[in-house]
């Protein structure tokens, strides 16, 4: 399984970025076999649309998707046919309407609107979380 977390502005502060860092290396130790491997990357709109058209499972992250317990979540990575999983997202602008047609999933992480840079930390927690609740971790407490 390859997760890919695209997303189109950067992280400015340190703070955001050690955090992320943090859970990209959670997820590389405890999803090692699961998980392999997981990108984190900032990406341009051109680039975005390419992989758009790509045959990987695409995931908007959109404050109006469609909102997903931890245990649902895990279910959408892992019980997905998909070898490949990307994750979008956006700027200040979101996405446009054909970008959002073009994916496969709309997914809120909240229904706040939230800094792409605390979207970036909320998703990679939960994807750290679902590789724990995959192989029965107890850092999942439900």
């Amino acid at each position: 399984m390859k997760i890919q977390v695209l997303y189109l502005d950067k992280l400015k502060f340190d703070a955001e970025k050690t955090l992320a860092s943090k859970y990209l290396g959670r997820i590389q130790s405890s999803g090692r076999k699961i998980i392999d491997p997981i990108v984190l990357k900032q990406i341009s709109f051109k680039e975005m649309d390419q992989e758009l058209i790509s045959e990987s499972f695409n995931v908007l992250l959109d404050e109006r998707g469609e909102s997903l317990t931890s245990i649902k979540f895990t279910e959408l990575i892992f019980e997905s046919s998909n070898k490949r999983i990307n994750f979008f997202i956006g700027n200040t602008n979101g996405f446009t309407e054909i970008m959002k047609k073009r994916a496969n999933k709309l997914l809120s992480i909240s229904p706040m609107t939230l800094t792409h840079s605390f979207a970036t930390i909320v998703l990679l927690e939960q994807i750290y979380r679902a590789t724990t609740i995959k192989t029965n971790h107890p850092y999942h407490k439900a």
